[in-house]
């Protein structure tokens, strides 16, 4: 534990450092509210439960892309000889998910502002938003460790492969939505709570067998 904790230390001290890199995230994403805003003035329904959920979708793109090619062979081969792989990996994780969680709650806020807030049950909304942004941070994470091992089209190779794997998470987010908008009466939303944290036990013990793979390399 003490190892993950200083591990998790590291990624938020690099992550200070590169202010720039922080603020263009956020700056992506009030960009992008902005223009939603001033494209459609106003979205209610649907429209504003399928949107943020795409913003946040391209916004994790964005802040977890470089979570492992922005280190060198030389600082994995550091690693390599200090931590286990299951340290490093759910260091990683927690990190992703704080990070995403946290850029989720501005892309909320960001629409709420704009757009106004249409939630009629904030519990359930926030119960699928902490199981959503788990999930997508998973499939970032494990792609971004595999696009670090590529030679070149790390970027290319992330979106090519993350897209796809996050779609039944953001199918059953959009469905989840809907019944916390009061927008469909979904009498199984309880079930398609438990089929999302299925998919994120998924993903992440498929995270933590693919990881030992490239951990080897």
């Amino acid at each position: 534990m003490g190892r993950i904790l200083t591990l998790l230390n590291k990624e938020l001290t690099v992550e200070l450092r590169r202010k720039h890199t922080l603020a263009g995230i956020f700056l992506f994403v009030a960009i992008i509210v902005y223009i939603l805003y001033k494209s459609f003035n106003r979205m209610v329904g649907m429209e504003w439960n399928v949107m943020i959920w795409i913003v946040l979708l391209f916004a994790g793109i964005n802040a977890i892309a470089k979570s492992f090619t922005q280190e060198s062979n030389d600082t994995k081969i550091y690693y390599y000889n200090l931590v286990s792989p299951s340290e490093y990996i759910i260091a990683k994780l927690i990190y992703n998910f704080i990070y995403l969680l946290i850029i989720f709650c501005v892309v909320y806020m960001g629409f709420s502002f704009f757009m106004g807030n249409p939630v009629k049950e904030f519990s359930l909304f926030a119960k699928a938003a902490v199981l959503g942004v788990f999930g997508i941070a998973t499939v970032m994470t494990l792609i971004s460790a595999v696009s670090g091992e590529s030679e070149g089209g790390g970027a290319l190779l992330m979106s090519i492969l993350a897209l796809p794997l996050t779609i039944p998470i953001i199918l059953l987010l959009i469905k989840i939505g809907a019944s916390a908008l009061h927008l469909i009466q979904d009498s199984s939303v309880g079930q398609d709570l438990w089929m999302l944290g299925g998919i994120d036990l998924l993903l992440l013990g498929l995270t933590f067998i693919l990881f030992n793979e490239v951990w080897k390399n």
